[in-house]
């Protein structure tokens, strides 16, 4: 029997805010630091406490596809129907990109059950 996990199977979870702006493009929120002598540095500084992560149309559409309950393969197909690119292309995209948001911690992962 065949142990290994196929990243396909994977559900992302959301875990970082996030906005849309007027266009409806997402993006993320992410703070600076949770250090609170660097907050003060960075108030002192009249800067902005938060990083601003925007995402394209492409990166928009998988990341509101991602509702905790779809797998990296649904979000795939769904990718697929609405911008039509061949289906193992569209999976690798995704998978990248899941990838991406995973190691900077924007979203985490739950098995399918």
């Amino acid at each position: 029997m065949n142990n290994e996990k196929n990243f396909l199977d994977y559900i992302p979870v959301k875990n970082i805010d996030w906005k849309q702006d007027e266009e409806g493009k997402v993006y993320l929120v992410k703070e600076r630091t949770k250090n609170k002598f660097v907050k003060k540095l960075i108030d002192w500084f009249k800067r902005d406490q938060f990083f601003y992560i925007h995402f394209d149309d492409l990166g928009t559409a998988a990341w509101l596809a991602i509702d905790g309950r779809r797998t990296v393969a649904r979000i795939s197909r769904l990718m697929n129907e609405q911008f039509g690119e061949d289906l193992e292309q569209s999976a690798r995209r995704v998978a990248h990109f899941m990838g991406m948001l995973k190691r900077n911690d924007f979203i985490d992962f739950l098995e399918k059950q």
